[in-house]
């Protein structure tokens, strides 16, 4: 882990929306930007409308939908 402060975060992140900054930075660096994006922009689309899904609520401010959670 790179600091205590990235740490506490990451723990709360993965606790509260189930997602790790410090996995996605892992990402970042051994696939690359492109493919890290890719892999959010799925994670991540709304499947009703395509825009983007907030990781802190699972809701589309786009369309509405809000993912099962």
């Amino acid at each position: 882990m790179p600091c205590e402060n990235l740490d506490r975060v990451d723990r709360r992140y993965r606790k509260r929306y189930d997602m790790s900054m410090v996995e996605n930075l892992k990402e970042l660096k051994e696939k690359g930007m492109k493919k890290f994006l890719k892999n959010q922009e799925e994670k991540y689309e709304c499947p009703e409308c395509g825009d983007v899904i907030s990781v802190h609520d699972r809701k589309c401010y786009s369309c509405g939908h809000v993912e099962p959670g």
